[in-house]
């Protein structure tokens, strides 16, 4: 295998994220309301801290759906209504700030370490 080979490039996540919901979700309350997007952005360490002694008490889809309503500010209720397809975007963006950078680049280049 050539040098080349063995780099392998580091995925990169926006800092910020907006996931057009595929069904819009009525928030009622006063007034009703359409949730139409859900705008996620990297989780700070506090956090992480918090969805990481949650996850120790829960299981894994409600600490996601936590910390999906906690960087988002929508309510959890909604989250609980979103549609499976869009959740999934959502733990696929926000776990990517959960995980140690790739043991091949430390350094968290986007190209792997030569």
């Amino acid at each position: 295998m050539s040098e080349e080979q063995k780099k392998k490039p580091l995925k990169v996540m926006p800092f910020e994220m907006t996931i057009e919901l595929r069904k819009p979700i009525e928030l009622t309350g006063t007034e009703t309301t359409a949730i139409t997007e859900i705008n996620l952005r990297e989780p700070n360490v506090d956090e992480i801290s918090k969805f990481l002694k949650k996850n120790q008490k829960e299981n894994a889809v409600d600490t996601v759906k936590y910390l999906i309503s906690i960087i988002s500010g929508v309510p959890q209720p909604v989250i609980d209504r979103m549609g499976a397809t869009d959740y999934y975007k959502a733990q696929d963006y926000l776990l990517y700030f959960l995980s140690p950078p790739d043991e091949d680049d430390p350094e968290g280049n986007e190209v792997g370490s030569p």
